[in-house]
């Protein structure tokens, strides 16, 4: 059974994702949601979970979930943000700063990896890509709420460090990741490499992605 996510919810996520303007926000309500939904949507598809299932098996009434998510594209929106969102924490707690960009890259590389990788992300992403053509506005929503902070918290690291020449932050942090991404999380989506192996090797993809992604921008 795919994992829950945590209890503790940002309220920035729920801002992002549809949350209507005006009502307080119960975190633990919101977490329950959030995790009765998850559930809901492997076992079931994006399709064929409504927001009336998801009230039920939470134990609220769907006034309560619209009340917090605007739609079921918020809903599932709010899932991707709360994932990317424990990674962008990781990442801003790093202190960036102070660390040069072999460490920070490095550490960077290694923790979105490991996100990417994780059994329950593969299995979201799966779902991602099977509705997104089917539900308009989808995939777009769910770009902005996982993968577009993630490029942009690294690209703020990256256009403020002196000793690399980059034009364009964005672009360097979306290729970096690209980088690290290879045809790993392809390969488990496909069913195409041993999960274990993939997973174990983590560290040696990312110290050879840092290293080429440096010998091309250092000054």
């Amino acid at each position: 059974m795919a994992q829950t996510p945590k209890k503790t919810v940002r309220k920035s996520a729920i801002k992002v994702n549809g949350r209507r303007p005006g009502r307080p926000v119960d975190e633990a309500k919101i977490a329950g949601i959030l995790a009765v939904a998850m559930q809901l949507f492997l076992a079931h598809g994006y399709g064929a979970t409504s927001m009336d299932l998801i009230a039920r098996h939470a134990g609220v009434s769907k006034i309560t979930v619209y009340a917090h998510f605007s739609s079921k594209a918020a809903l599932f929106a709010a899932i991707i943000n709360e994932l990317a969102g424990t990674l962008t924490q990781a990442i801003e707690q790093l202190g960036f700063d102070g660390l040069p960009p072999e460490q920070a890259l490095t550490e960077v590389g290694r923790s979105y990896l490991r996100l990417a990788l994780a059994p329950r992300s593969l299995a979201l992403h799966r779902l991602i890509i099977a509705d997104a053509g089917r539900v308009p506005g989808l995939g777009r929503l769910i770009h902005q709420s996982g993968p577009r902070p993630i490029v942009l918290t690294l690209a703020t690291y990256l256009k403020g460090r002196p000793e690399l020449a980059i034009d364009d932050a964005a672009l360097a942090a979306e290729q970096f990741l690209g980088m690290v991404l290879g045809h790993n999380q392809l390969g488990l989506l496909l069913a195409a490499k041993p999960p274990a192996k993939t997973r174990a090797a983590i560290n040696g993809i990312v110290d050879h992605a840092v290293k080429l992604f440096l010998a091309g921008c250092r000054r």
